[in-house]
């Protein structure tokens, strides 16, 4: 008996381990060899393009990649390859087959054309519908970007092909979304609602024209929160795919996509703008037109655009209006900083008895609230 509870405890041991043994398979080849050998074998190439810093690659490998069945499956029917895309092989793998996002998981027939892609994590059972789909010759993104480039078009192809694409981060999915759009008379459904919320990407389309013009449904559909954390996705994703727009096209944008304060926007856009590049001359120039537009009861805002303006502008008319910023800050909350601004601002404009008493009074405020005050410190030494 006690045999036998030996053996059941070692079993229990045992076969989780023989199960990890039976997973997924990758072969240590290059990408060439992987194609060769896919040829002698009648094999199909699976190929795991992941980033050794990605949380998701890493569950695949734990969780997905051991799986028995996903191994039975994938052993048999591909050569399978792991490769780092940012290193050696992988970072030409990598731009040769557009890999931006991680994992990416590629399907290859034996001469290294792509029958199919998808992105991000997968559990087992998923990944194993994965390689399947990737075999089938009518139902793999292959097939269905050669109908897409033969002209078919009806709605249920669309959205099919939609699926695929959006799966794999492709950035076909906005033009794709269009033209799923141009089939319905009516996006006003619950169905093309969502489409909608999901897929209008692209702020000059006639999806999101609809969006913005229907808000208030769609808001009512999801809540505002939701509504407006998409808005700013649409703006924030057109951003960065195009990362050179210039300052025109991008106060253009914040109209589009916030007409209700795309001017504000904007306007605060523009300073950022010009100060990033140095340009203190515009800057100084859009500052006095933003806050004669926009005035501004922050005393921490008209704070920080005063001590700007002390920094790095001369001109003593530009000065003066920052130094009504400076005061108007000081009405509305005190503080050791407010004063370091305006001391600085009064010795830029040669007022030395007015930036002696600023800058005594902030170091008064920095030593009753026990804060170091190094700036007006130093202002008080030098004028004193």
């Amino acid at each position: 008996r006690r045999l036998m509870q030996r053996f059941y405890v070692f079993l229990f041991l045992i076969v989780p381990i023989l199960l990890r043994a039976q997973g997924l398979s990758f072969a240590h080849l290059s990408w060439t060899e992987a194609l060769e050998l896919a040829k002698k074998d009648n094999k199909a190439v699976f190929l795991d393009a992941y980033t050794v810093w990605c949380g998701p690659c890493k569950l695949m490998v734990s969780q997905t990649f051991t799986d028995s069945a996903v191994g039975a499956f994938f052993n048999q029917k591909f050569v399978n390859l792991k490769v780092d895309m940012e290193h050696g092989e992988g970072v030409l793998l990598a731009k040769k087959f557009k890999v931006s996002v991680f994992p990416t998981l590629l399907f290859f027939d034996a001469e290294g054309n792509v029958l199919h892609r998808a992105s991000g994590f997968h559990g087992a059972s998923d990944f194993l519908k994965l390689g399947v789909r990737a075999l089938d010759k009518r139902k793999n993104t292959s097939a269905l970007e050669k109908m897409y480039a033969a002209g078919v078009r009806d709605p249920g192809f669309l959205r099919e092909l939609l699926e695929l694409k959006s799966a794999a981060a492709d950035p076909e999915v906005a033009k794709i979304a269009q033209q799923y759009l141009k089939t319905q008379e009516d996006y006003s459904t619950p169905e093309n609602m969502a489409f909608i919320m999901k897929y209008a990407d692209d702020p000059y389309s006639d999806a999101f024209y609809y969006l913005i013009h229907h808000k208030a449904q769609f808001e009512a559909m999801y809540t505002p929160e939701k509504v407006k954390d998409r808005l700013d996705q649409i703006f924030e994703n057109y951003i960065q795919t195009y990362p050179n727009l210039q300052l025109g096209e991008v106060q253009r944008l914040y109209g589009t996509v916030y007409p209700e304060q795309g001017a504000l926007l904007a306007s605060s856009f523009r300073l950022t703008y010009y100060r990033k590049r140095n340009d203190m001359a515009r800057f100084a120039e859009s500052a006095i037109d933003h806050y004669q537009r926009y005035p501004s009861q922050d005393p921490d805002e008209l704070n920080e655009i005063a001590a700007i303006f002390a920094e790095g502008v001369e001109d003593p008319e530009l000065l003066k209006k920052a130094l009504e910023w400076s005061k108007l800050s000081i009405r509305l909350q005190e503080n050791y900083y407010a004063y370091e601004t305006l001391a600085s601002l009064y010795v830029k404009l040669k007022e030395r008895k007015l930036a002696l008493k600023a800058a005594k009074r902030a170091v008064e405020l920095a030593d009753q609230n026990d804060e170091e005050a190094a700036v007006a410190k130093q202002l008080l030494k030098e004028l004193e």
